[in-house]
């Protein structure tokens, strides 16, 4: 069980995510919610770019997705995320396409995480 604990915190940390916007939970919901409207558009910018060679568009949206995922406290998401923008920033396009299957990966379980957070999260 220890092991699901310490897997989850590094999908979606809900305690340090609440930590930084003051123990605000309906403020973190909010957040919550902005942050998963934004990713389909964030992966699907990043798919269009690449598709165009569009590596500093890649590098960019990395980055943003990064901050996205640095917002909530997804470190696996946020380390994903910097993987990708940094093999983009280096022009290497052999390494763009596994970096961005395990952006993808990671935005899809921190996208379950995100989406119980208002159910499992009771205010005080």
């Amino acid at each position: 069980m220890m092991e699901t604990t310490v897997r989850r915190a590094e999908i979606f940390d809900s305690a340090q995510a609440l930590s930084s916007v003051g123990g605000d939970n309906e403020f973190l919901s909010e957040v919550v919610g902005i942050i998963r409207a934004a990713w389909p558009t964030l992966l699907a910018d990043l798919r269009d770019e690449i598709a165009r060679g569009d590596l500093p568009a890649v590098e960019a949206t990395a980055h943003l997705a990064k901050a996205a995922a640095g917002y909530v406290s997804a470190r696996r998401s946020y380390e994903s995320a910097l993987q990708l923008e940094t093999v983009a920033g280096k022009g290497d396009l052999q390494a763009i396409p596994g970096a961005v299957a395990n952006l993808e990966r990671e935005v899809l379980m921190l996208q379950f995480f995100l989406a119980t957070h208002g159910e499992n999260e009771k205010p005080s």
